[in-house]
């Protein structure tokens, strides 16, 4: 069999499947998915762009479900169980009167 064609009766053979739940798993998936581009080697910063991003259809349902600030407080969570430092914003300078 070709290399590039899927075999039905392989074991082998990767398959997605999905499981319908009444329960809310967007905050275990986002954790799995934090840790996973953390692991890869992403920075909080790159890590939630690919959370803005449409075209990662897993990681952008996060946000669109739970919003920025509910994702945000898990990347600084996950980086925080890797003993990761995360700032969001730079603090603002001090203003001379």
């Amino acid at each position: 069999m070709p290399k590039d064609e899927i075999d039905p009766d392989d074991p082998m053979e990767l398959r997605g499947v999905g499981l319908l739940t009444d329960h809310d798993t967007t905050e275990p998936m986002a954790e799995c998915f934090i840790e996973e581009f953390l692991r890869l080697g992403h920075n909080h910063r790159q890590i939630l762009a690919l959370f803005r991003n449409p075209h990662y259809t897993g990681v952008h349902m996060v946000l669109q479900q739970r919003g920025e600030d509910f994702v945000k407080a898990k990347i600084t969570e996950v980086f925080g169980w890797w003993k990761r430092d995360v700032r969001w914003a730079d603090p603002p300078a001090p203003s001379n009167p």
